[in-house]
């Protein structure tokens, strides 16, 4: 286990210009509005992907959010998030496995980008969808609905079990399934365990 601050500062503005890039624009308001959660690969010291599931539009999201509040549940999609790595408040928690397992994980997680499900091998038939309140909207959704913390965290727990280390799937699933908001804001209870680790 290896915990890295990835950031410098808090300085409330740096947030909005570290994270932005023209490719995605309307991301750093995201980033800086809500946080966010992604998928990390490092290999040899060097992050070689960084993937989140986002609103595929989060110009769309934003509204529907502004008039109907968080309960709300829009397409979802992958995106590559390498720029919230610049953001002053990042954090990775990562786990050692080994070099080829890294590898795998990268260039799986790599494929996951543009795309709207779970990977390569997930049923056509199921829609996944974005929400930020997913335990409360995902009964009337017709799908599979998660945040960008839950959506990250099924595509971790299955690397995680397949390489023999259930035991951190089970400490991620204690630290959000506390109740039924945490359930809602995944990301936030995972943050502040990663901060506790790592001033530990």
């Amino acid at each position: 286990m290896n915990v890295q601050q990835e950031g410098v500062g808090a300085w409330n503005l740096y947030r909005l210009y570290s994270t932005f890039t023209w490719s995605s624009p309307k991301g750093c308001l995201g980033y800086f509005k809500n946080g966010h959660t992604a998928l990390v690969a490092r290999q040899g010291g060097r992050i070689t992907h960084l993937v989140g599931f986002n609103p595929n539009s989060y110009l769309l999201a934003g509204l529907l959010q502004t008039i109907r509040g968080n309960n709300i549940t829009v397409q979802g999609m992958w995106y590559d998030d390498s720029a919230m790595v610049h953001g002053p408040t990042a954090i990775s928690y990562e786990i050692n496995v080994s070099q080829n397992q890294a590898a795998t994980f990268a260039n799986f997680i790599n494929t996951l980008v543009g795309r709207s499900d779970l990977g390569p091998h997930s049923p056509g038939n199921t829609s996944y969808f974005y929400s930020f309140r997913p335990a409360q909207t995902e009964a009337n959704a017709g799908g599979l609905v998660g945040n960008c913390g839950n959506m990250a965290l099924v595509i971790l727990c299955q690397f995680l079990y397949e390489w023999g280390k259930g035991d951190y799937v089970d400490m991620f699933r204690n630290w959000v399934n506390r109740n039924q908001n945490t359930r809602n804001y995944g990301q936030g209870p995972l943050m502040g365990s990663i901060s506790n680790a790592f001033s530990n």
